[in-house]
């Protein structure tokens, strides 16, 4: 399959800090491509240091990168939720632990599937995010953002029985974006989550916004390239990897190598390699 560069697609005009390439100088871009190991920052690419044992190598942040993405992944969302139902109020529920009870695989989808069950029953779609934090000591919690329609309340999912590991607390947030962006300012602080744990997840979009969502998943580089109605998905692996649009075949390729030195994972520009 051949590769092919597009110009740039006009991106969106949307206030997603987080998420958005930072650069400015656009006299040093091509098509949103980096010209050398020097651009990796502002394309999105959480560095530390420029390594000194080899040219062009720039060392990952692999937890810095983790806590981008974390904070990308759920500001997009309860941004594109309150556009989309911006006269539903929006239920902030905690889940806590009894002292005696730990985390364990599937506790936050079963709360999700319940509260699903609850709404479907009622002709309401759900529409959520979801962020999980530790207290100082080390202990998970969540904190739960569900979008509801005015006159609909939603019972305490303890009281329930649709978390029995500890107690929930349900209190109506005025500004969700506000709201979930404080605890995911606080992830620089977040102890590691067990393994195989999700810190954080959601749910419920649809038409435009769905695709908007999924462009922001994209790399920084291919953002550049592509915009969200032309749907460039993950290629498969025995096609070569990389990206793809589903209308034309274009194939999109990384211009970086990633290598692993050490312990440590470092990008490469291919052009240097």
């Amino acid at each position: 399959m051949q590769s092919i560069s597009r110009a740039p697609a006009r991106a969106p005009d949307l206030q997603n800090s987080v998420c958005r390439n930072d650069q400015t100088d656009s006299q040093n871009r091509v098509f949103g491509r980096p010209k050398s190991a020097a651009d990796a920052p502002q394309l999105g690419l959480v560095s530390s240091k420029t390594s000194g044992t080899r040219v062009g190598l720039v060392r990952v942040d692999r937890e810095a990168s983790r806590l981008k993405r974390l904070k990308c992944s759920v500001l997009t969302a309860a941004r594109l939720h309150v556009q989309q139902r911006s006269r539903w109020k929006v239920a902030m529920l905690t889940l806590t632990y009894r002292p005696d009870v730990d985390w364990s695989p599937g506790q936050v989808s079963t709360v999700v599937r319940h509260v699903r069950q609850y709404l479907k029953r009622r002709g309401i779609e759900m529409r959520f995010v979801w962020v999980q934090e530790f207290t100082k000591k080390g202990r998970p919690h969540y904190h739960l953002l569900l979008w509801l329609p005015l006159g609909i309340t939603l019972p305490k999912p303890d009281k329930r029985g649709w978390w029995p590991w500890g107690m929930t607390k349900i209190e109506w947030a005025r500004n969700a974006v506000g709201y979930i962006a404080k605890y995911a300012s606080k992830a620089d602080s977040l102890h590691l989550p067990a393994k195989g744990a999700r810190m954080h997840g959601n749910g419920g979009l649809t038409d435009d916004a769905l695709l908007e969502q999924r462009w922001w998943k994209l790399p920084t580089w291919l953002r550049d390239d592509v915009s969200p109605s032309d749907r460039v998905r993950r290629a498969k692996p025995r096609t070569g990897g990389g990206f793809i649009h589903p209308g034309t075949g274009e194939a999109y390729r990384s211009p970086w190598i990633v290598l692993f030195i050490g312990g440590s994972v470092y990008i490469r520009l291919r052009s240097e390699a």
